[in-house]
This record gives structure tokens, sequence and C-alpha cells, in this order.
């Protein structure tokens, strides 16, 4: 760490203020730390350049931009600089004094490779060509270009071997960083990212741990929540709330730029095993980071057996064509040995056959002709010729008993032949303890192994052990960790070909109850965390019959995905689930489930396709006829909330209202306090699309009074992605704002962004900067609407919250257009409203139409301005959104007025028309503003007594509430009037 007048600068920690972070883009942290540790040194461009921007030619603006964005965080001047010097023609050089703190920045921690090593029995022949490939994408992402690899072969082919190859030569050139993770095989959906938090787990296991997990914390905050054996449980909570509304987009940004910062300073490797087994969300962060443009010290490499994605559905069919296509990743596919290859191996692996090494080239071509080169058919089928004893070693040298020809090597066919040929040469024992571990995994625990097999451990381990010194099937493991993450006795099947093949022997009866007892065991082993693995253990349950368990954890593997935004793995655990409930028995258990389940399937739908997704409602509605079949259906509420949101989100206001009257009765039925908040907070919502002002604040009122924050803050995921209470001041904001109540209103706006800043809640706070443009949009102030709706871009922009984003774009095109603007003003809230329908949401667009309808009168545009509103108030009739109405109606009436003089009485008429529907709602600042549009129609009508006592009586109504602009206008018009002579 260094430190520098009231900064404190470090690589993983980033720029810190006193106790304050201060947010800097990864670029200028990195131009940040060059220059400090160099100061006093004169820094020219070209070694920023090469520093940061390795192999990467970009233009001189972009280190102009660091080095402003730079100099506005440090509150540094050019012309006196504190901090950054610039020395014309020269370069730039950091001044200030700078301290070491505990860890000295440039003292960068190293680690060992800890990836599985090539074991001492396994000899690498052959691979020259591709190791000089693999090592030099290594070089290149060394020096600071992003790689990816892909190694990709039929089975047994020596991908595995290869890349551990490449490690051990990797490690010996110099620094490297490294990671991995197995895919597991898990006979159908498994859990999103699971590959990815396997080898994040293990770079925070590694030697310094502790400085990933900060780099996590500060670049990923929502994979840090995916981790919770790395927090504490208040943390924990602290971090799935602030989570909460993450979308895909965030999470792969994150991931990769945890990643990207881990590799700044030592290269990384990251490998991802067996992706052919991988779920769908990995393999779409693959896909992202090899395209992602900015330098990364970082190569990926992923094998996949190719002959098993060939000419299916799955994404690595596709994906690697897609990406070579655009120049961003390699493909190396793997073929059997060559000839010479199977040469050297006789020769390492035994030496001195016959005394000669050129009497071992004969034996070699034999088994090259009979097994093709694949290498594990070679290797095993090496060592079925000295466990049958044809080859043996005597003295320290090997010799061949007789001579052998093609008969003795069997028939060629595959290797899973010769596998299955040494599964029947096993004893009783052994099998016994392999098929249980072939259902327990790859890799497998020692003491669930014995428990399922019926043996005690002492046996089960003599006799696993005993397997392992013959290199037969197995080894020890020394990467099994158990649920407390501590390293547990366990062992690895040499190949997933020796696994899959001793699977596929089991008898159907005997493989269903290995399946239930290694669920059973590893559910009582994991305790309270099983809920982690849940697609594991629900694929065990499945295919153990336990169809109930099954369900149960196939629900909890959604729930986990829904956490990660994972929703393609979320829907397909949810479909899963409802398809095998179908065969249990009738009852209120399944149909409690199955409502519980189509209410999480309706979620995931309305995450992926908007609020007013048709087959959300249609699993919402199926839901909710379920529940209505139970006498106890307070389970039904999260369903009847959902329900509600879609028909709030399409605008079908009468609908939402019918739900929110059972949503009330229902939480008043339970006397739950936090169903009774939540049944508040759909009310509030509707009550003032309606233009119900005064139910708005009664139901804000107690939700205010019900709103717990350790109870109702981690509720933000179930109820909307954002928290309740903020939302709760911003609906009332609104409210009081019509009502005449403005600098309540503006109070209570200002409370609702301060609330969801303190939540550290990223959706709740771009949802309260829009509302807080919205009401700055009302309140008339383009200036304040500008500030709020480009704060809340920048967060919807960089959290990916596309309806944020759109309808901040509205608001801020509205201020553009206030401040001379139109033209940018208006093709912004066309954008606007645009993408918020692209995604699935009617709410509002009677009032977006309305602000595009007054920017076209500002810009003097009459008729596209009236079709504007004549759309916004066939949205307005059809949905119910009334809030806006009389608004709406007010503007129409001016540009009625504005297209043509003949349009005076169709204006008046707008305007009446207007004034009671506002009087109606209560809404003093609307009747304020009418009354001032129609008191000017009837001032040129020679109308003054009629004129002055509307308008006086709506400015005393505001009382001293009346804002700064409108009191202008009022006094203005009041004064014109006074001047004319009382008729």
């Amino acid at each position: 760490m260094l430190r520098f007048g009231h900064y404190q600068l470090d690589p993983a920690q980033g720029l810190r203020r006193g106790a304050r972070d201060i947010r800097i883009t990864p670029k200028s942290l990195s131009v940040l730390l060059f220059l400090a540790e160099r100061a006093g040194q004169v820094v020219t461009k070209e070694d920023i350049f090469h520093s940061v921007w390795p192999d990467a030619v970009v233009s001189d603006s972009a280190l102009t931009s660091c080095i402003q964005e730079l100099r506005h965080l440090l509150r540094d001047d050019a012309r006196q600089p504190r901090y950054i010097e610039t020395l014309h023609r020269r370069g730039y050089r950091f001044v200030a004094q700078t301290s070491a703190g505990s860890t000295e920045v440039r003292n960068a921690v190293t680690f060992a490779a800890t990836v599985p090593s090539l074991r001492d029995e396994v000899l690498f022949v052959g691979r020259e060509a591709l190791m000089q490939e693999m090592l030099n994408a290594w070089t290149q992402a060394a020096q600071g270009t992003r790689q990816v690899l892909f190694v990709t072969g039929v089975p047994g082919v020596g991908k595995t071997t290869a890349v551990s190859a490449f490690f051990a030569r990797a490690a010996a050139s110099g620094p490297v960083r490294a990671t991995w993770a197995q895919c597991v095989q898990h006979f159908g959906v498994g859990e999103a990212y699971e590959p990815i938090l396997e080898a994040m787990t293990r770079l925070c296991r590694q030697p310094g741990g502790d400085h990933v997990i900060s780099i996590i914390e500060r670049h990923g905050p929502t994979w840090l929540a995916q981790l919770p054996f790395l927090l504490s449980s208040e943390r924990l909570a602290t971090l799935q709330r602030t989570a909460a509304g993450t979308t895909r987009e965030r999470m792969f940004r994150e991931l990769t730029d945890v990643l990207e910062t881990i590799a700044a300073r030592v290269p990384l490797v990251l490998w991802l095993e067996d992706l052919q087994w991988s779920d769908t969300s990995t393999l779409d962060w693959i896909a992202a980071f090899a395209r992602r443009p900015e330098p990364a010290r970082l190569l990926l490499i992923g094998t996949f057996r190719s002959s098993e994605v060939a000419g299916t559905e799955h994404r690595l069919a596709t994906l690697p064509d897609e990406l070579r296509l655009k120049g961003v990743c390699r493909e190396m596919a793997l073929e059997g040995l060559d000839q010479s290859a199977v040469v050297e191996y006789v020769k390492l692996r035994f030496p001195r056959l016959f005394g000669e090494a050129e009497t071992n080239v004969p034996l070699a071509r034999l088994v090259h002709r009979h097994t093709g080169g694949n290498p594990l058919f070679v290797v095993n089928l090496f060592g079925d010729l000295v466990e049958r004893g044809l080859l043996a070693e005597k003295n320290g040298q090997w010799k061949l008993a007789g001579q052998i020809s093609a008969r003795d090597l069997g028939v060629p066919e595959n290797i899973r032949r010769a596998i299955n040929a040494q599964i029947g040469r096993l004893r009783s024992n052994e099998l016994s303890l392999l098929e249980a571990a072939s259902v327990a995994g790859v890799t497998f625990s020692l003491s669930v192994v014995a428990t399922v097999a019926g043996v005690p451990i002492n046996e089960a381990d003599a006799t696993l052990t005993s397997l392992t010194r013959r290199q037969r099937f197995i080894r020890r493991s020394d990467t099994l960790e158990g649920p407390d993450g501590h390293i547990i006795p366990g062992f690895d099947f040499l190949h997933s070909l020796y696994r899959d093949t001793v699977y596929q022997g089991i008898s159907p009866g005997r493989l269903e109850e290995l399946h239930r007892q290694v669920g059973v065991c590893k559910e009582t082993a994991y305790a309270a965390r099983a809920p982690e693995i849940a697609a594991e253990l629900a694929m065990h349950f499945e295919r153990g019959r336990d169809i109930r368990r099954a369900v149960i954890y196939l629900e909890e593997a959604a729930k986990n995905a829904r956490q990660r935004s994972a929703y393609a793995e979320t829907r397909m655990h949810f479909d899963k689930a409802l398809q095998l409930l179908q065969s249990q028995p009738h009852g209120q258990e399944r149909m409690e489930r199955e409502g519980a389940i189509l209410t999480g399937l309706g979620g995931a739908i309305q995450a992926t396709h908007g609020w007013g997704a048709n087959e959300a409602a249609e699993a919402y509605s199926r839901a909710r006829a379920l529940f209505q079949g139970l006498s106890e259906n307070t389970r039904a509420f999260p369903t009847l909330w959902g329900l509600w949101l879609f028909y709030w989100g399409r605008g079908s206001l009468s609908s939402a209202k019918e739900v929110v009257e059972e949503l009330l009765a229902l939480a008043r039925q339970a006397e739950d306090r936090a169903l009774l908040l939540q049944a508040h907070h759909a009310a509030w919502a509707t009550a003032l699309s309606r233009g119900d002002l005064e139910a708005t604040l009664l139901h804000t009122d107690e939700g205010l009074r019900l709103y717990d924050a350790g109870r109702d803050a981690t509720m933000a995921s179930s109820y909307g992605n954002h928290d309740t209470s903020v939302c709760c001041r911003m609906f009332r904001a609104r409210a009081l704002a019509l009502l005449g109540r403005t600098e309540e209103a503006t109070r209570t706006s200002n409370d609702s962004v301060a609330v969801a800043r303190q939540l550290a809640h990223p959706f709740s706070q771009a949802l309260a900067l829009v509302f807080a443009a919205g009401l700055d949009q009302v309140l008339r102030d383009e200036t304040a609407a500008r500030t709020h709706a480009s704060a809340a871009l920048a967060i919807a922009r960089e959290q990916d919250f596309k309806l944020m984003f759109a309808w901040a774009t509205v608001f801020e095109g509205w201020a553009e257009a206030q401040q001379g603007q139109h033209e940018a003003g208006l093709l912004q809230i066309t954008r606007g409203m645009s993408a918020a329908r692209a995604i699935g949401c009617d709410q509002f667009q009677a009032h977006l139409r309305g602000l595009l309808a007054e920017v076209h009168l500002k810009a003097g545009q009459a008729q596209p301005g009236l079709r504007a509103i004549d759309e916004a108030l066939v949205i307005a009739f059809q949905t119910g959104e009334r809030f806006c109405e009389a608004e709406l109606l007010r503007l129409k009436g001016q540009l009625q007025l504005a297209e043509t003089a003949d349009s005076v009485c169709d204006a008046e008429q707008s305007f009446l028309q207007a004034l009671e529907i506002a009087r109606r709602q209560g809404a003093k600042l609307f009747v304020l503003r009418i009354a001032v549009s129609l008191g000017q129609l009837w001032l040129r009508q020679g109308r003054y007594d009629e004129a002055r006592a509307l308008i006086a009586n709506a400015s005393r109504d505001m009382g001293d509430q009346l804002l700064t602009l409108d009191s202008v206008e009022v006094d203005a018009l009041l004064s014109r009037c006074s001047q004319e002579p009382s008729i």
C-alpha cells in the first residue's frame, strides 16, 4: 500500500481517502499505480502505454482521459499540481511524497500453479507441437493479450495430460497464478457457474488468498455473495441484499474484472475441464470474456469431448467456431499419437525391454495399430499386459512372456472394451466400492463410498489404496474438500472413462439404490448447507426415485441460479421439478409445492421477459388456482404479488386493484406485518397510478409504520428487486407534489435517494434516482432532473438495468429539451419509451408520451404533439393510469391553441375537463397550472373576473408551497387581471 496526502493506494483495495472508497476506473487506477510507484521520476507516455496498455494500440486521448479523471478524483490542479505534474513533450511526474503501508505495492505476491499435476506414472510423449502452441498462447497472455484456448478430442486422447504438462512448463518459466475446475456430469442441469465458483474458491484458498478475497470484494461483490464460506452471516446478508436485482451482464462484467485485476501483477491461467458437462451460464461468460477488447494477462483453457457435442444443440457445438471467426480464440483438436510417439512411450515405460531399445519398435507398432494411438487405450493395453503376466519385470529388466501377437491384445474395438475387461478381473469387494464411487462422482469421498457400500472405513481405505498402488482405476485425491472447506480423504478416477464404464455396468435396481444412498450421505454431511449442492442432490434423488426430495432440491437449485441471475438454469430447474411432480400423488403437499414452483417460474420469466410477460401470468394464474384449493393459503401471497406486478406492469390497473384487495385481505388474515407491508407496497403503487392521491398517502403511511430494516431489507429480491422503504418514499413524494405539498415532496424524495445509497443496493438507487428525476420534472426543475437522470443512467448502464436506463433516458431527454436542445431531447424520449416497451413494460407510457408532447409544444410542433397526446389519452383510458390525465388534457389544450386560432373552444373544453379531473383527485399543483392555462385563455377573451377568481383561488389553495416558476406565472397573470377594468 502507498500513502500520499490523505490518500491510500492499493492494487487490490483501489484508492481511498481516509475511510472512504473513491470510485475509479480500472485503467485510471493502473495509471495512478504506475506513476505513484515512480514518485519523483519523469515517466514518458510510452512507458505508461507499455505498462497499462501492453500490446494494444490506443490513442493519446485514452491516457489524457485517465489523467483528467485522476486530477478530478484527487482534487488536483494541472496549473499548480500537488500530485500529477505534466511535463510538456516529456511526460508526467508524480510529485507528492509517498510512503509504504503494511504491504509494499510493488512486491506482488506470486503463487505456484495449484492445478492437477502430471502424475509420476504418466509419461508425456508426442505432443511437442501442441505444447509449443500452448506456450505461445501463454507468452501472449503474459504480455497482456487475453487468450482463450479450447483443447478438444475424443475421450482418452490426452487432453488433461497435455494441459497438466503445460502447467509444469509454464510454472518453470516464471511466476504464474493458476486455478482450475472440473465440470461435473449431473445427467441434467447442474448448478449455474459451478466450475467458475469452484475455481474462485481454489484461488481464495491458495497462499495469499486474503489478497484475492479483497479483490473479489472490491470488484465482484455479487460473486463474493456466492461464496458464503468466506463471510460472516451478517456480511453475507448485506451482500445478498445489495446483490438483489443483479443482472447477468453485471455478473459477467464483475467476474472478468476480478480475474483481470488478479492477473494484473502475476499472469493468471484459468483451466475449465470437461466443458461438455458445463452449465450454459459458464459458457456464455466464456463467450463474453473472449470478446472483451481490453488487454488482460489471462489465459483461459477449456477442454471438452468434441465427439459428445458435435451435431447437437449444445452451446459448445458452435461456440468455438463463433469465437474463432472473430479472432478471439484458438482451438486445438487432439488426434491419436503417431507411431513414433508410441515407440517413445514404450522406451520410457519399459526400459531395457529385451535389453535392446530397437526391439521395442515391433511391439509399439502393433499397439499403435490396435489402439489407433489413443493414449488412454495405449496405457491401459500395456497395463493389461502387465496384469496378465505377458509383460513382466525381473531383475530390473522388462521381458515378454513369449511373442505377443494381435490375438493377445484382444478385439480392437474401443477403450471401453479394454476397461470392461479390467473390471471383469476385479474382486467383488473392489467392484462394490468402485460402483459406489462411480455414482458419487469422478472425485469421491472415502467416507461416502464406505458408507454406501456398507464397508468399515478402514477396510474401504485399504481396498481402494490397493487399487491405487496397482494404478488401476483410481488415485488418491489431494483436492477433495468437505462441507467445511477442509481437504478430506478421497480419491479420483484416473479418467472419467473409467468412472463411466463402471457406472454403465451397474444393474438398474442397484444403480437406483446407490444414487439414493449417496444423496442421503451428502445431504447429511452438508446438513444446513445442503442447498449449496442442490443440483447434485436433486440428480441423486431423481435417479434414486426419491422424487419428493428431488423436487425440493430442484427448487433450491433454481433459487441458487436466480440469485446468480442465471435465468436459463433457473427455468430448467423449475421445469424439471414440475415434470417430476406429475408422477406424485395428488394432495396438499403436491399442490403447495407445485404452487411455489410455478410462482418461482413466473418470477424468472418476468426477470428475463419483463413484468408484462404473458407466460409469467400463466404461471402465476396456475399457482393461484392451486393455492385456492388449500385451507391455509398464506403461501399464495408471493403468487398474488407476482400476478399484481404483471397487471401493474402491463398497465391493467383495474385487475391490479383487485389483486391488491386480495393481498391486503390475506396479510390481515395472517396477521403478518411483513406480508402486510408488501400488500401496502402493491397498494400504493396502484393507487398513485390510478390517480388516487389520498389513498397513496394512506398506504405509504402504513408502509413507513410497518417497515423494519432488519426484517424487510433482505426481501428486495422477492418483491420487485428493490427496497420497500425506498419505494414507499418515492411514490409518497410524487403524491405529495401533486397534492400541492411540494416542499415535503422534495424532502421525501431526497430521503428516498439517501436511504437507497445507505443500503448500497444498486437497483434501489437507480429506481430512487429515476423517480427523483420524475419529481423534478413535475416541479419544473430541469437542472435537478438532468442531474438525477444522469446519475440513474450511470448506475443503470454499469449494472445493466434496462428498464431504469429506459426511464432515465426519457427524463434526461426532457431536461435537455427544457434547456433548448429540442431535437436531442425528442430523440432521447422516443428511444427511452421504445426501450421500455421492448422489455415488456407498459407502465407510465401515458405519462412518458405526455413528456414527448410537452417537448413538441416547446419546439413549436403542434401536430406531432397532438398525436402524442391523443395516444397518451387512449393508453390512460385503456389502462386506468390516471395520475397524469389532468396534465395530459392541459397540454392538449395548449397544443390545440398552438395549432390554430380556430381551436379556442376545443382548447377551453380540454382545460375544463382537466380542471374537473384535477379537482376530483385533489391534485392542487395541476389545478394551479390548469388555472393558469385557462386563465390566459379567458384573459384573451376579456373574461377578466373569471380569470382573476380562478387563478387567485388556485394560488391560495397552494399557499406557501407555490413553486418559483408557477409563482412568476401567477403573479404576472393576476397583475394583468388587475390592470383591466372590472365588468
